[in-house]
Parts: structure tokens; C-alpha cells; sequence
């Protein structure tokens, strides 16, 4: 099973450093890393360039994140589009928790984990708090496995593979919304509509972003 993991960036030099060197040393084998650069001003490009050259590189202007994202899955060459952020840093075993799921429930279309910020964040910034406390009590991420719906707490862009297939069958994302608001959740639901299901693994994203 391979993977494709695309990741859309702008004007996030620093940290999407951190999330490529994660990424990098992923314990999974068969996996490609796709960055989708959205028109970014700073040294994006020639970071990428210099540190990273075993990823793939694609430039274009800035359109927004649901349009980037759509520019990877067509480059991508896995069976399973991953997504994350320039913020996140996903832990070594991201990838093979993401394909466990797939092995252990054949007939989900997607598998996902949740983001949180690290604990010096938490400590020091409320907004952190906050998104940590929405997580838990409105999409009710847990250390427990979930298989379901559009109730189900996978599905946002910072930590979810899905099946390529299904990504086709709905169109992508929806390139109208122009910044990282509601464009997963968009997606998520047009996917669900079909009747199909997801499982969440409580698998963790590290935000890095302090806000």
C-alpha cells in the first residue's frame, strides 16, 4: 500500500522544516512526500531544494489550501492521499498506524488521528486550550478507536489518508473556500453523503503554531 502525503504551505519555511524532517523518518517504507507551495515569498523553495531534495516540489500561485491540496492529489502516485500541515509534526509511526487501519478495516475510505498542541504550548497559550478542549468535547477524540460516519472524530486535513479513489469520486476539495476554514470539513461531508465509513486511530499530530 502506498502512500502519498501532501502537504500545502505558505510563507512556513521554519516549521515545515520540522514537519519534513518528521516525515523523513517515517517508519513506514512505501511512501512519497508531495509539498504544494501556494505562492510563498520567503526561502520555501530553496530550503526544499537544499535539505530535502527526495521531495517533491510544486510551485504555484497562491490559490489557497483546498486548491494546493487538489494540485497533490493529482501529482500523487499512492493508492492512499495523506494529509498534514506546515505546522504539524507527525510522529514516527504516523504512516504505519494510518495503514494498520486500512489493514484491520478493509472497507473504510479514510483513517485519521487528531492534532494537539505540545505541552509548553499548552501551558503558555489559551488558544491552545481551547482548540485542545473542542477536540475532546465536540469531536470527541479519545484513546479510543471509532468507526463511523460523519460523527466520526477523523477527518481533518492535519492528520487523514484517504483512499485516492474516493477523493476522485467526489471531486477533491472544494476550491471556493479560500483559506484552511471548512474545506476538510466540506470534503468530509460530501464523503460521508455516499454512505461510506471512517475510523479514527488515536494516532497524534503535534501543532506546532502558537498562535
Amino acid at each position: 500500500m502506498k502512500f502519498s502525503v501532501v502537504i500545502p504551505t505558505y510563507n512556513r519555511a521554519a516549521t515545515l522544516r520540522q514537519t519534513l524532517t518528521a516525515l523523513m523518518a517515517q517508519e513506514y517504507p512505501d511512501y512519497e512526500i508531495i509539498v504544494v507551495d501556494d505562492g510563498s515569498t520567503d526561502d520555501t523553495r530553496e530550503m526544499i531544494a537544499r535539505e530535502f531534495p527526495q521531495v517533491r516540489y510544486i510551485y504555484q500561485q497562491n490559490r489557497g489550501p483546498a486548491a494546493a491540496r487538489n494540485r497533490g492529489i493529482a501529482h500523487a502516485r499512492g493508492e492512499i492521499i495523506a494529509f498534514t500541515d506546515d505546522d504539524c509534526v507527525p510522529p514516527r509511526d504516523w504512516l504505519a498506524r494510518l495503514a494498520d487501519g486500512y489493514a484491520r478495516y478493509p472497507d473504510v475510505v479514510g483513517v485519521g488521528g487528531y492534532l494537539e498542541a505540545p505541552d509548553e504550548v499548552l501551558q503558555r497559550a489559551p488558544l491552545a486550550r481551547y482548540e485542545r478542549f473542542i477536540a475532546r468535547r465536540v469531536f470527541h477524540v479519545s484513546e479510543r478507536e471509532y468507526v463511523g460516519g460523519f460523527e466520526c472524530p477523523a477527518g481533518g486535513t492535519n492528520n487523514v489518508a484517504y483512499r485516492r479513489a474516493i477523493l476522485e469520486r467526489v471531486g477533491g476539495f472544494d476550491e471556493s473556500f479560500p483559506y484552511a476554514a471548512g474545506e476538510d470539513a466540506d470534503l468530509k461531508w460530501r464523503i460521508c453523503q455516499l454512505g461510506t465509513r471512517l475510523l479514527y486511530v488515536p494516532v497524534k499530530m503535534t501543532h506546532l503554531q502558537t498562535y
